[in-house]
């Protein structure tokens, strides 16, 4: 498997039980926060970007803003999202990313979107602790050799019930183009038409070449980074939780095969969550149809 790189989104979760019958990772069964994305990929010094926390539950995806839900789509209650200093390892967030260690993300009420502005978290977090001011402290630190990760924590109420979820975003150079690696299509067999109830099918996941970037080095190497895929589904069975992409100089990047039993007759949701080598990631919802 795909080494993971540090700017993927963790969750905790405790499971208890009775007995054997644990249900896989794979198997959304309940509210969940599986991934927080961006875009773009990577913050720059003078830049911004912006942030969508992707929650579901057994019934498929929920939505982070009611005022502006359509039709039968279905809200969390509320989603917050805040900055940590990238100045300190942060292990319990609780307790490390906060006061005046996190910066309060707020939302656009015009857009709906919550950002994450470059200028804001120099103005909040400046130097490390005891290292003297200097008029850019990020420029600095990225011209010595200094990896940045800003970690971003989210907090999703749901259901009479808060997930915690974390990613952190790595700052680079202006200059550094770093692109999220988009899902381009999730086949069947080889197709993505309908499926029928009990078959079981090989499940694959292509990538848009024009998304990978190449992995980091000291000199340019012509190759493209590698990519993970992580599936989840609201009902079926899937063989392995993360499957990687076999080669991704190809035209079309595939990951290898994963396998799914579809479930009863009816409309399943499937989940997939891509990350890259450069911290990189998207995800996508797709509506399946059982027959």
């Amino acid at each position: 498997m795909m080494k993971r790189a540090i700017g993927l989104a963790w969750l905790v979760v405790f499971v208890a039980c009775a007995d054997d019958e644990i249900d896989p990772i794979t198997k959304i069964d309940g509210p969940r926060v599986l991934a927080i994305t961006s875009e773009p990929s990577t913050l720059s010094p003078d830049g911004t970007l912006e942030l969508t926390v992707m929650t579901v539950d057994a019934e498929g995806p929920r939505v982070e803003i009611a005022a502006s839900v359509p039709n039968g789509e279905r809200p969390v209650d509320a989603v917050r999202l805040r900055a940590c200093t990238p100045w300190k390892f942060i292990a319990d967030p609780s307790r490390d990313c906060s006061g005046d260690d996190a910066l309060p993300l707020e939302r656009d009420a015009s857009t709906g979107r919550i950002s994450l502005s470059a200028s804001a978290l120099v103005a909040a977090f400046g130097s490390p602790p005891g290292v003297p001011a200097t008029p850019d402290p990020w420029r600095t630190a990225l011209a010595a050799g200094v990896e940045l990760w800003v970690p971003i924590i989210g907090e999703v109420d749901i259901d009479g019930q808060t997930l915690v979820a974390r990613r952190d975003i790595g700052v680079t150079e202006t200059t550094t183009v770093r692109r999220n690696p988009r899902i381009a299509e999730i086949r069947f067999d080889g197709t993505s038409e309908a499926l029928r109830s009990g078959q079981r099918y090989v499940l694959t996941a292509t990538i848009d070449r024009a998304t990978l970037d190449e992995p980091p080095a000291v000199e340019p190497t012509g190759t493209l980074e590698m990519v993970a895929c992580n599936f989840y589904s609201t009902g079926g069975e899937l063989a392995k939780p993360e499957v990687d992409v076999e080669d991704p100089q190809a035209s079309l990047p595939e990951t290898t095969a994963n396998t799914y039993t579809a479930g009863p007759p009816g409309t399943t949701w499937m989940f997939v969550v891509a990350t890259d080598e450069t911290g990189g990631m998207s995800a996508v919802s797709i509506p399946l149809t059982i027959e």
